[in-house]
């Protein structure tokens, strides 16, 4: 939530330039360089691939 607000200040600035801009869609397109998806993490593909191994014939 931290990231997206320090976004609308980058917001602010693109639409002082640009009147027709739209927060939503601005987010969306800009998303990877404000932060605001966060990879998922090498630790927890390994821990989710372990946990699947495991419960994979319960969930069949």
């Amino acid at each position: 939530m931290e990231m997206v607000f320090r976004s609308l200040y980058f917001f602010h600035r693109a639409r002082s330039h640009n009147s027709q801009l739209q927060l939503i869609p601005w987010l969306v397109e800009h998303q990877r360089s404000m932060g605001l998806v966060k990879a998922v993490r090498q630790r927890h593909r390994r821990n989710a691939a372990r946990s699947l191994d495991i419960w994979a014939s319960a969930l069949t």
